[in-house]
């Protein structure tokens, strides 16, 4: 048996592909722990989904036969676990199952599966659930191989368990022997260690800055050229920036918005190497820095998921109330949730 073990998320349509899943729990029964998405008829099935997906180390999804129930946003769990696993850069594996021509399947799942296979970069495809097994032999592997996580839930040697316990009964009969207990132990108890912080986060201030790309058109005596320049900005210009968004936004609406915050600087910057330049148009983000932006603001719980528009690709997101109280205060306060590099 494996000594070590990690957490695996298992995304999945509600009562769809029985026996793939029955597969996949007999193949990672000395593997890995899982869990799995739950109905979304149950009132409490994101908020579980959304922390198995913060807790797990591997995400895997099963897209079968049926796109899952629709909650009131008009989503299904799988789609909002599939969307969540990618805003925190989830390590996933993605298994599709192959429908031939004649299959009746529904337009959202048609919709959901092209999404997800334009932007994936490897699809493993299967049939049936005899199938799995050895998909999974070189998918997981292949995925452990290339996405190194933390160290997951070792197991504990015997010798090591006889240590351990042998250390905490001299341990608690020298607790006993004194028969005193300090008011600062009943005040703070000793946190169990996979409760504590993660002492790999960086905080981030309203005040840090950061580096972006971004391209514009500047005139200069007649003739029009494109440049691509970095700009710097800070966590609090972005967050002002966001507070000017309505009330819900699609990932459009955050690139315009953060591309008229660049414009509102651009000319200045442009004329540190360009002078004569007279006017500065068409200011745009890259987009690789728009990504990590936007999954930095995912990780750091400023914009959160919210609702969808008619179609299942759009997604809408909004400000969370966390964000919004960071400026309640003029004095700077620090975000404790990870910080991802935006070079």
């Amino acid at each position: 048996m494996p000594n070590r073990r990690y957490h695996i998320h298992v995304i999945c349509a509600d009562n769809d592909q029985l026996l793939v899943l029955d597969s996949v729990a007999m193949f990672f029964q000395a593997r890995a722990f899982l869990t799995y998405d739950v109905s979304s008829k149950l009132p409490k099935a994101s908020l579980y989904g959304r922390q198995c997906i913060d807790a797990c180390d591997y995400a895997l999804m099963i897209i079968g036969d049926s796109y899952g129930t629709a909650q009131n946003t008009g989503v299904s769990q799988m789609h909002l676990s599939y969307l969540n696993a990618k805003a925190k850069l989830k390590p996933l594996l993605i298994l599709v199952k192959t429908h031939h021509n004649e299959a009746n399947i529904s337009r959202q799942l048609q919709e959901f599966t092209n999404m997800v296979t334009k932007k994936a970069d490897k699809i493993y495809y299967y049939e049936t659930e005899n199938d799995i097994e050895q998909l999974l032999i070189q998918a997981y592997y292949k995925m452990v191989a290339n996405h190194e996580v933390g160290d997951g839930w070792v197991r504990v040697s015997d010798e090591l368990m006889k240590a351990n316990k042998s250390a905490l009964t001299e341990e608690v009969s020298a607790s006993f022997s004194t028969n005193r207990v300090s008011k600062h132990a009943q005040e703070h108890p000793v946190t169990i260690n996979h409760l504590a912080a993660d002492s790999v986060s960086k905080p981030i201030m309203l005040t840090e800055t950061f580096e972006v790309q971004y391209k514009a058109q500047a005139y200069e005596g007649g003739n029009l050229s494109d440049v691509t320049r970095p700009m710097i900005l800070s966590w609090q210009e972005v967050l002002v920036t966001l507070m000017k968004i309505p009330a819900t936004f699609s990932s459009y609406g955050l690139q315009s918005a953060i591309n008229r915050l660049i414009a509102t600087r651009a000319e200045a910057d442009i004329k540190k190497d360009m002078p004569n330049v007279h006017a500065v148009a068409r200011c745009q983000i890259s987009q690789d820095d728009l990504n990590q932006l936007q999954r930095q603001l995912v990780a750091a719980n400023w914009i959160q998921l919210t609702t969808y528009g008619t179609r299942v690709t759009q997604e809408l997101w909004k400000l969370t109330y966390h964000a919004k109280s960071l400026l309640a205060d003029k004095k700077p306060k620090t975000d404790n949730q990870p910080s991802l590099p935006l070079n």
